[in-house]
């Protein structure tokens, strides 16, 4: 049993069939308006707008049946899941929004042949899921309407008629523009502003209860087939350049053209894609590289020479520096022999000093002795060594050694100097006292200040400038 609202139900009734003994719901199908349930060929069948199902009794469950539901609901909307048995001629009535369907056993297999006779519901003006169909004698059938009868007779329907497509006209136009016809012969070549192709098509047939569907292609933009349509007409837009085949076939009921309509045409390139401006497009681009590969050529030689630049710059730069570790190093050697220098002179200008020191302390020692006779000889001699100008000339050769322009300087500043003030001169630049002078000259200290006083006058110093200061800064 079905109910619209409440779905498939299997019974199980008394053997009386006075009373259901159990039921339960089917789940292998769903509940639906405008279903129904039959049998037919010893099968029970449901109907609804997905399709038609066959009851499985060995899986105890529905399961669809493809090519019915095919044939009954294709390029069809749904209208009613009605289905009508004629148990004389065996056959298996549908209703779709177009057509009437009848399904009969095949010959030679299970196969059901599908007929579709051509009677939209808008004409039949029946009711949906009360459709009823009633065979009279022979292949005549009574249909029942809502307004009165129609009488079927399946003879004078022949739908196995053969026929031929044709292409009724073809239009071109430029996009959002009037359309103007074109000749139907093959191999026409359009403009490329004139891509826009309007195809016409039709099937000489005179018969008000057939349908004709149509199949078309378009061999270089749309290789597969369409689906089937009732529409004669197709238009393409915007196809871009090349070669193009159009193909049409039709069918009516089950029954397919015996030819397939064709039409081969070619759409030019655009004038921005003609062989000259590609070739003007090839030597700009060319040109284009050609620039390309100077300016990087260029470019990368600017980088190259920078970074030759650059090496040379740290290469210079490092130079430098070596030079200045070079430098540097020489002049702390240097620093170091003068440092060395300037100790040795100083350990003999102390010599010196020391030994005038004890030569005069044992000069007046010797000079309380009373017996003067045996002692003026050894004080000629101590004299003559406190004296000796072999001591200044070995400390002028150590000072020389140790700060040769001195003595070169302060005589280019001050000519006027005499040996003695240059003598006196080369102490004071050793940072020696007076006293410690004093018996480098073999005089006095006070003597020492005077000739340090002469000193200054002779070098135009201000009263406010330290001698020592200025001799050491020359």
């Amino acid at each position: 049993m079905s109910h619209e609202y409440k779905g498939v139900y299997k019974l199980k009734l008394n053997d009386d069939f006075t009373k259901a003994l159990q039921y339960s719901t089917e789940k292998s199908v769903q509940k639906g308006l405008k279903s129904s349930l039959i049998k037919y060929n010893n099968d029970i069948i449901y109907t609804l707008k997905e399709g038609i199902f066959r009851y499985n009794n060995k899986k105890e469950k529905f399961i669809k049946d493809s090519l019915m539901s095919a044939n009954f609901l294709e390029n069809d909307t749904y209208f009613s899941g009605n289905l009508v048995v004629d148990p004389k001629t065996n056959t298996l009535w549908g209703f779709t929004n177009k057509n009437i369907v009848y399904f009969t056993p095949g010959k030679l297999n299970n196969v059901p042949k599908t007929i579709k006779i051509y009677l939209p519901a808008s004409l039949r003006r029946d009711i949906a899921g009360f459709e009823s169909m009633t065979n009279l004698a022979g292949r005549q059938y009574l249909f029942g309407t809502s307004r009165g009868y129609i009488i079927l007779n399946l003879d004078k329907i022949n739908n196995e008629k053969p026929f031929k497509i044709g292409i009724s006209s073809i239009e071109k136009s430029i996009l959002n523009a009037q359309s103007t016809p074109v000749s139907l012969e093959n191999n026409n070549t359009f403009k490329f502003r004139n891509n826009n192709l309007v195809f016409t098509y039709s099937v000489p047939e005179f018969d008000k209860y057939s349908e004709v569907n149509y199949q078309y292609q378009l061999v270089g933009m749309y290789d597969e087939w369409s689906n089937w349509s009732t529409n004669s007409e197709v238009f393409f837009k915007n196809l871009p350049a090349g070669n193009y085949t159009f193909n049409v076939k039709a069918k009516i009921g089950n029954v397919l053209s015996s030819n397939v309509a064709s039409y081969s045409f070619r759409i030019d390139r655009p004038w921005t894609l003609s062989t000259p401006m590609l070739l003007i497009y090839f030597i700009l681009f060319s040109a284009l590289l050609f620039l390309i590969h100077n300016l990087y050529k260029n470019y990368y030689a600017k980088q190259k020479q920078k970074l030759i630049e650059r090496k040379q710059r740290d290469f210079a730069l490092s130079q430098l520096e070596n030079e200045k570790v070079i430098m540097r190093l020489k002049n702390e050697k240097l620093q170091g022999e003068i440092f060395s220098k300037t100790r040795e002179l100083s350990a003999s200008t102390m010599n010196i000093i020391n030994k005038n020191e004890i030569l005069r302390t044992i000069k007046e020692e010797l000079s309380l002795v009373k017996d003067e006779t045996n002692i003026k000889p050894v004080i000629k001699i101590i004299n003559k060594n406190i004296a000796n100008t072999s001591d200044w000339e070995m400390f002028q050769e150590a000072f020389n050694n140790a700060d040769s322009d001195f003595l070169k300087k302060i005589k280019l500043l001050h000519p006027s100097l005499s040996p003695n003030d240059l003598r006196l001169c080369a102490y004071l630049r050793l940072n020696l006292s007076s006293k410690e002078i004093a018996p480098l000259l073999n005089i006095s200290v006070r003597s020492v200040e005077i000739k340090r006083y002469r000193l200054r006058k002779k070098m135009d110093l201000p009263h406010e400038d330290s001698l020592v200061a200025y001799i050491l800064n020359i």
